[in-house]
């Protein structure tokens, strides 16, 4: 049965790899780049969609660095002391 601290990391390693993912190589090649964000017309998505809400999700990651950083750190040092 998983605790809430085991899915406290889960999240917390999905959201580090959400971070990593390099937009130009992987994103973009697929058609989920940040170009998506910006394309109003009958092509891209409509707004509001579930691929626009995603790649917006992915853009906030890239912008959650230190936090990651920081709760990483915390986690390495939990783990650490309580094993």
């Amino acid at each position: 049965m998983p605790t809430l601290w085991t899915l406290l990391q889960a999240f917390l390693l999905f959201l580090n790899g959400v971070a990593i993912i390099n937009n130009e190589r992987f994103l973009e090649k697929y058609g989920w780049g940040f170009s998506q964000m910006g394309s109003g017309n009958s092509i891209g998505p409509s707004p509001g969609t579930l691929k626009l809400q995603v790649i917006g999700f992915i853009h906030a990651a890239k912008f959650m660095r230190w936090p990651l950083i920081i709760a990483n750190i915390v986690v390495i040092l939990v783990k650490m002391v309580f094993g």
